[in-house]
């Protein structure tokens, strides 16, 4: 359901496995809010026969002025688009374009882009924000039970603790944090870890 949205275009519509198929549905639908989604499409590799000969006289027309208009983009987006300009040459595709519908389908088409790096760069913070509970697990696991780690855990879902866990907490749990926290024990311990170093090379 989100075929056209992978494409950086946001608009739900039915997936379908070939490029082709979403392309002539597209132009079918006779809805011009959808045919932004042409130039998008026709980054990948399609089939100009197959798809010509399933439209009809309108959509066929609709099908050649948007692969001119595509064409245009990519020039203008500096995208080198082989399958587009051998299209253009075997079966003489050529027409004057409005400015208006130019600037209109340019306009949509970057913004269809940067939605896309957008929804790159949320999956990449999302998987760095992934290793980094990762990676605290990991470091919190070697200093603490996992007794100690439950009731942590309870603390910071804001969950109440039993009289014999807050008891515990204040004896167990709560020294060993403020040792950590104490930045004196943070700067010894990174000399530490640096003259580790030092000796190794020594070595």
């Amino acid at each position: 359901m989100k075929s056209l949205e992978q494409e950086g275009f946001i608009l739900d519509f039915p997936g379908y496995a070939f490029n082709e198929e979403k392309i002539i549905e597209i132009l079918q639908q006779n809805n011009e809010r959808l045919l932004l989604a042409l130039p998008l499409l026709l980054q990948y590799p399609f089939d100009y026969l197959k798809i010509s000969k399933q439209l009809r006289k309108g959509s066929l027309a609709k099908f050649k002025k948007i692969i001119i208009i595509t064409s245009e983009i990519c020039k203008r987006k500096k995208i080198n688009n082989l399958l587009l300009k051998n299209i253009l040459k075997q079966y003489s595709l050529h027409q004057k374009i409005p400015k208006g519908d130019m600037e209109y389908y340019y306009t949509s088409f970057k913004e269809s882009l940067r939605n896309q790096e957008k929804k790159e760069e949320s999956g990449l913070i999302a998987q760095i924000s992934i290793r980094g509970i990762l990676n605290l697990n990991q470091a919190l696991a070697r200093i603490y039970s996992p007794g100690k780690l439950r009731i942590m855990n309870k603390i910071f879902n804001h969950e109440k603790l039993t009289n014999t866990e807050l008891k515990y907490y204040y004896r167990a749990i709560r020294p060993l944090i403020l040792s950590i926290l104490n930045e004196n024990m943070q700067k010894y311990l990174r000399l530490i870890e640096s003259a580790k170093k030092y000796i190794q090379e020594q070595k």
